[in-house]
This record gives structure tokens, sequence and C-alpha cells, in this order.
């Protein structure tokens, strides 16, 4: 294996600068300076990448319209590209696995295929999974099955979208390397992990591990939130982030987006991974996003005053989870959330989903997969109150 070897997961022990600038829009000539002043530092910090190969995963959820906040801005691929090959890469490549339709194809949809292909970027789907060897000590799931593609390059660059996500809270950096697991595989984590949003986070850190990509962008001149990843809103924020490490740029960019703290974040802090941030550079005035209910909430982590029996803390954690619900008027009845339920519990009645809550995961694959936006989560009642009553006595 070449650079891309699998790296100490311990935190540094000096803070990993987070590069961020300004950019209004996505074209040029402001781009191409905003993911230069973001991206040179990383790339001086490696010695350079003259003759190295390079390769991009972007966020490409998917491409259902123009500009559309699920994936990475198609300019923000080609510019980014570019700038490598600029500065002496011998080789890029665009690669990623989206949930319907291969890469080549979300690519050329954005109308991009063509000029990457004549700048002479490589554009394919992932397709060599295996589980790989060697791998820190601190993997949990050491039998993971990913793209293994990643290997035959020395760097490899993680392409985020800053959006909301109705599981994970956000994705950022961490959580797009989930597009390096199999798509059935996804499916069957999902079902795995279930309610346990801690699994999956862990999983996601596992991931981090062992792909350990050297160089991280963060698209947030347009991000989403709301009913995120998939189908939220559209918002300006007029910025790009960069950094060495995609945990110390979630940790950085999370606060600034309204949300104090992650499920991945943590995790990480509790399995010693979470390095020390410093923002660096032209640091924008960012809105908090408007963020999607949370799924879950964790009843021991409480602090009203008294205890709680882990019986009653696993009954009323049931009804606490955020539940999918469908907006009748928007479903069309395609069928889309039935097919990609892991459980295989939602089913379509009278043309329209029908949850079976007590057999649902609470994954919202259903959510993010809806091509027309019409399930979102919604937070309970007792979730509500129990939140009420934390700040309270959180003062």
């Amino acid at each position: 294996m070449n650079s891309a070897s699998f790296s100490p997961s311990a935190p540094a022990s000096a803070p990993v600068p987070v590069y961020l600038a300004q950019c209004s829009s996505y074209e040029n000539p402001e781009l191409v300076s905003a993911i230069e002043s973001v991206l040179l530092p990383q790339i001086q910090s490696v010695g350079g990448v003259s003759g190295k190969s390079i390769l991009l995963k972007p966020n490409m959820l998917s491409w259902r319209k123009k500009d559309d906040p699920a994936c990475v801005h198609p300019r923000m691929i080609v510019e980014t590209a570019r700038f490598f090959l600029k500065s002496g890469a011998s080789r890029v490549a665009v690669m990623e696995n989206p949930a319907v339709l291969p890469a080549p194809a979300i690519l050329k949809m954005m109308g991009i295929a063509d000029e990457l292909k004549s700048m002479g970027v490589e554009t394919a789907n992932f397709s060599r999974y295996r589980q790989l060897e060697n791998l820190p000590e601190t993997v949990i799931y050491r039998n993971l099955e990913i793209a293994s593609e990643f290997c035959d390059f020395d760097y490899t660059v993680d392409l985020a979208k800053a959006k909301t996500h109705a599981m994970m809270t956000l994705t950022l950096c961490v959580k797009n390397l989930f597009g390096f697991v199999n798509g059935n595989d996804r499916i069957a984590w999902h079902l795995a992990v279930g309610r346990n949003y801690d699994q999956f986070a862990d999983m996601l850190l596992d991931l981090y591990q062992i792909i350990h990509p050297q160089f991280n962008l963060l698209d947030g001149i347009v991000c989403m939130e709301g009913n995120g990843p998939g189908n939220g809103t559209p918002t300006e924020r007029h910025f790009i982030a960069g950094a060495v490490s995609s945990l110390a740029l979630d940790r950085a960019i999370s606060p600034l987006l309204g949300c104090a703290s992650l499920p991945i974040l943590e995790r990480a802090e509790k399995r010693n991974l979470l390095p020390e941030a410093i923002l660096c550079g032209d640091t924008p005035d960012i809105a908090p996003l408007t963020l999607p209910d949370e799924p879950s909430m964790e009843l021991s982590k409480l602090h009203l005053g008294v205890g709680i029996p882990s019986f009653a803390q696993k009954l009323m954690h049931e009804h606490l989870l955020a539940r999918p619900v469908v907006e009748v008027n928007q479903c069309v009845g395609c069928g889309v959330c039935v097919k990609m339920c892991p459980p295989k519990t939602l089913k379509l009645k009278d043309g329209k989903p029908c949850f079976d809550l007590p057999g649902c995961i609470r994954c919202f694959c259903c959510q993010e997969y809806c091509p027309q936006g019409a399930i979102y989560p919604r937070k309970t009642l007792l979730m509500k109150f129990f939140r009420s009553m934390e700040s309270i006595f959180r003062g």
C-alpha cells in the first residue's frame, strides 16, 4: 500500500488548522481563489503533489434538479480536480458510489463529464469492495467491506457538502466517507445498528481511520438545512473549509452551523480520536442552519437530578425516538421508500407509505431517498417535554 496506507488514529498534540475562505458563488475566479486558499496549505503540508495520483470522493447523493444541494456543486468538483492537476498531480480521478445512479451518469447529468474528460480526469463508480488488513488497533468493526480503489492512489480527497442529516444531524467530512461502503451494505448497516446511533457513528469513525483522507474540502457556499440530506432547503452560507483531518474540520465547523455537538464527535472524543482544531484564514459570519428534529436522545445523558432505571430508560426511549411522517399531498406513491427500507417494514397502503413504527429502526432511509421530499422526521411530544425539562434543570 502506498501513501494511502493507514495512519495513526490518535489525535495530534498540536491543534489542526482548519482553513476557511469566504466565497459568494460558484463562479470563477472567486471560486478558484477560495479553493486555492484552503487547499494549498494542505498540499504544502505534505510537501506537494507533483507526480502523485489523486482520488477525489465527492458527495453525490443524487442529481434531481439544477444546482441540487444534495451534492457537492459541479464547479467545486471541476475546479478542485483542476487545482490538483495545476499543482503537478500526474493522475486525478473522481469516484463515488451514489445510491441510485452510477457516478459517471450523475457527472453527465451535472454537465461536467465532458469537461472532466477533456482535462484527463478519470471518472468511475466504486466497484472493488473487500475487507482490508493491517487495520489500526482502534478500529472496532474490522470486517468492513469498502471500496479499495483508494489504495491505488497516493492521496485521497474527501470533498463533502455541508448539509443536515436526519440520523447524524449533519453531513460533513466524516459522514461523506459512508460512500466507500457498497450500496447494499449501506442498507445492511442501517439495519444492523438499528436505533443505536452511537454504533453508526462508530462505524463512520472506523471508515475515517481506515481511509484517512489526506485532504478535506467542505462545500458550504450553498448548504442544505431542514429535511436533509436529500430533500432539505438550499441556503447560502458563502464559505469553503479545508483541513488535513476530516474530524478536525467537522469539529471546527459544526458549531458554526449551529450544532454544538454531533454523535460522530461525541463518539470520537470517548474513543480518544478527536483532535484539537483551530480556525484559520478568512472566517465568515456563518448563520446557524435549521437542523432536523433529533432522531433520538439518551435518557442516561439527562441530568434531572433523579436516577432512571435502565428498564424505564428502554421503555421511554421507545417513545422518545423521532418518527418518520409523510406529507400526503407531496407523496406521489412511487414506492422508492418501500424499496429502500432496510427492515422491510414500510408498505404502501392506498398508494401512500404506511409506517410500522414498532418495526421501524429510525434509520430514515425512506426520508433520505424520497425523490419528492415528502417524508421527514418528527420529534415526539414526550421528547420535546424532556428536552424542555433538561433545559430548565441545566439552567
